[in-house]
C-alpha cells in the first residue's frame, strides 16, 4: 500500500501555472460578415425600394456574390460601398 501524499499551495500553484505555460494561446477568431440576402433583404438593410437595391446591384455600385437564382451581399461591403468617404 502506498502512503497517502497531499500537495500543498504551491505544488497546485506550480502546476497550474506549468499547465498554463504549455497551453497555445488563443488566436481571435475573425468576426463573421453579416449576410444579406436578396434585393428584398438588400433594400430592408439599406431602407430603400427594391427597384433602387436593383439599380444599385445592377451599377456594380454593391459588390453581390450569386449561386444559382440567389444573390447574397457581404454587410461590410454594402457599408464600404455607401460610406461617404
Amino acid at each position: 500500500m502506498q502512503p497517502i501524499s497531499f500537495m500543498t499551495r504551491e505544488d497546485v500553484k506550480a502546476a497550474v501555472l506549468e499547465a498554463l505555460s504549455e497551453i497555445q494561446p488563443q488566436q481571435p477568431t475573425p468576426k463573421e460578415d453579416k449576410i444579406i440576402h436578396g434585393l428584398q433583404g438588400l433594400a430592408s438593410y439599406l431602407g430603400v425600394g427594391i427597384t433602387t437595391a436593383w439599380s444599385l446591384k445592377k451599377s456594380g455600385k454593391i459588390p453581390f456574390y450569386s449561386a444559382g437564382k440567389k444573390v447574397f451581399f457581404k454587410e461590410s461591403e454594402i457599408l464600404k460601398a455607401t460610406s461617404k468617404s
